[in-house]
């Protein structure tokens, strides 16, 4: 797999269950050594909580930016069902995956995105 790295990113509100979701995050990463949670309030007063859950070098709505990161949505409603799905409809809550590709000089961006992804939906 050619990533160096990647995170997901959640922003729930206080009416979400921070732990179901973090519980979920804990289980796609595997493992909760790279779970960190910031509470703040919002611009309205509300209670609000960012998750974030930092992937190490292969461990698991497609954009590529020009500093080679993939940029993937999921569904979050499916994620804390227990499924790993990489859609989702525009009006659910998502998560956000930011990740860092691993391309050589040799390598086209594009062609490396296409084949993890190939890759990813294949072990599913």
């Amino acid at each position: 797999m050619s990533i160096h790295g990647g995170t997901w990113r959640v922003h729930a509100s206080a009416v979400d269950d921070i732990e179901l979701i973090s519980s979920a995050m804990i289980w796609m990463v595997g493992g909760d050594e790279g779970i960190s949670i910031n509470s703040y309030k919002s611009a309205h007063g509300g209670r609000m909580a960012t998750i974030i859950a930092k992937m190490n070098r292969k461990s698991a709505l497609f954009s590529l930016d020009e500093d080679k990161v993939l940029h993937v949505r999921a569904s979050l409603s499916k994620l804390v069902s227990g499924e790993a799905c990489l859609e989702h409809n525009g009006s659910e809550p998502i998560v956000k995956g930011a990740f860092k590709l691993e391309v050589y000089p040799n390598e086209d961006v594009e062609s490396v995105a296409k084949k993890l992804l190939r890759e990813l939906s294949d072990d599913n």
